[in-house]
């Protein structure tokens, strides 16, 4: 027995090495990595920095509100700029502005007194102009892995790479903002993303080809509006929910039991969870992307729904691994799955909109369960969060056929349209 899981270990590991192993795959995942943890830190840091400066949370909250709001909102179309011009020639100009808008709200912020409107302007304008790095990797995994039959791997490799940067990221935010200064994260995270932006703009061996593309729409390319991303999109908007209101009712299950300081280790045992189920499902032979995330997405609705019920802290810590450790089973199928979607002329923006479709989800339910909480308590919170929560396995059940299309689709490679 022993000597079989030790043979699948290294079975998996093997795969892994042989992703990392692909020309240029390392050269690029690394900087990619470190610019993802600065993205990680960023929202937060704000909140910091504005909080430490202005001393008033209702500042900090209107500040990173702006600048989610800015980043959902202005991210896909930067992405159409890639897409279309590529990586180097539309970061390169997009990223500096991001480093100088947070920069300036740093040295604002040092002031002690700055306008609230100054504030809220360069909190929007480091949002607007925020790399969207998980899109960019993406985009590079498929051009190195796609025709080695080794993508599914890579996708898990980066959602559990994603895992553990917004694990870290908040962690190392706090810390350094507690100890050092209010606004010492935000400069950290800056930092971050300027060294891994430079190694990944400079990675040019793995950088897709611009598309050139003509293409107009109003806001979206109109070669993602079809039945195939819509769904993807919508699961995005239901994980959202999730990820909106999850935080919220866990804090509040915490202090409701005295116990407010076990809120983000509660948390941190799902990440952990989640990242080990990502890097066991990605290391599979054969993934099957669509069941996979139809039964995840159920046992997270349902299991939203069983933590109303949670007596006590232990019980909590167990159930919300089993709860949240089920997430990367569905963002990492998701990713594989959107691979097979789309055309690669527009693989960068469609996944800048699938990570704006999640803020929209995050915002929305972070506010409604924060007051079902305040008005009915934490365990109609988790009830209404099962309630939110449901549009996902009710959207992939509806959408199952055009999903397992996709998947039976597993060896095409998408062309331009």
């Amino acid at each position: 027995m022993a000597t079989g899981r030790s043979s699948l270990f290294f079975a998996a590991a093997g795969r892994y090495v042989q992703v990392l192993g692909l020309p240029g795959a390392l050269r690029f995942f690394l900087p990619a990595g470190l610019a993802r943890l600065g993205v990680a830190m960023t929202g937060l840091a704000v909140l910091w920095t504005v909080q430490g400066a202005s001393g008033s949370f209702t500042q900090a909250g209107a500040a990173t509100g702006v600048f989610a709001i800015a980043d959902a909102a202005v991210g896909p179309q930067i992405a159409r700029l890639i897409d279309r011009w590529g990586q180097r020639r539309v970061v390169a100009v997009s990223v500096p502005i991001f480093l100088v808008a947070g920069s300036a709200l740093v040295v604002a912020c040092a002031s002690l007194s700055p306008a609230a409107w100054v504030v809220l302007a360069l909190a929007g304008l480091t949002g607007a102009t925020a790399p969207p790095v998980g899109a960019l990797a993406a985009a590079r995994w498929r051009r190195t892995a796609e025709s080695t039959g080794l993508l599914p791997a890579a996708f898990a490799l980066e959602g559990s790479l994603n895992d553990l940067t917004f694990f870290i990221g908040p962690i190392l935010v706090t810390t350094v903002s507690a100890t050092v200064a209010p606004s010492a994260g935000l400069v950290v995270a800056l930092s971050c993303v300027a060294v891994g932006m430079i190694g990944l703009l400079t990675a040019t061996e793995s950088e897709p080809a611009p598309s050139q593309s003509t293409t107009r729409g109003v806001l979206a390319d109109p070669r993602l509006l079809n039945r195939r991303f819509l769904t993807l999109f919508v699961a995005n908007l239901a994980m959202g929910f999730f990820f909106g209101g999850i935080g919220v009712a866990i804090t509040a299950f915490a202090l409701a039991h005295d116990a407010g300081a076990l809120a983000g280790p509660i948390a941190a045992g799902s990440s952990i969870v989640s990242l080990l189920a990502g890097l066991a499902y990605g290391a599979a032979q054969r993934g099957r992307p669509t069941e996979t995330m139809l039964s995840a997405a159920t046992v997270i609705t349902l299991g939203c729904a069983s933590l109303a019920l949670v007596p006590g802290v232990p019980l909590m810590f167990l159930g919300y691994a089993i709860v949240g450790g089920c997430v990367a089973l569905v963002l990492i199928p998701a990713s594989e799955l959107l691979q097979k979607a789309t055309v690669a002329a527009v693989y960068t923006q469609a996944m800048t909109w699938i990570n704006s479709a999640s803020a929209v989800g995050i915002a929305a339910s972070a506010s409604v369960i924060g007051y079902v909480i305040q008005e009915r308590g934490w365990q109609d919170g988790f009830l209404w969060l099962s309630a939110l929560t449901a549009l996902l396995p009710l959207t992939l059940a509806i959408t199952y056929q055009t999903l397992r299309t996709l998947q039976r689709d597993a060896g095409t490679r998408a062309t331009s349209a």
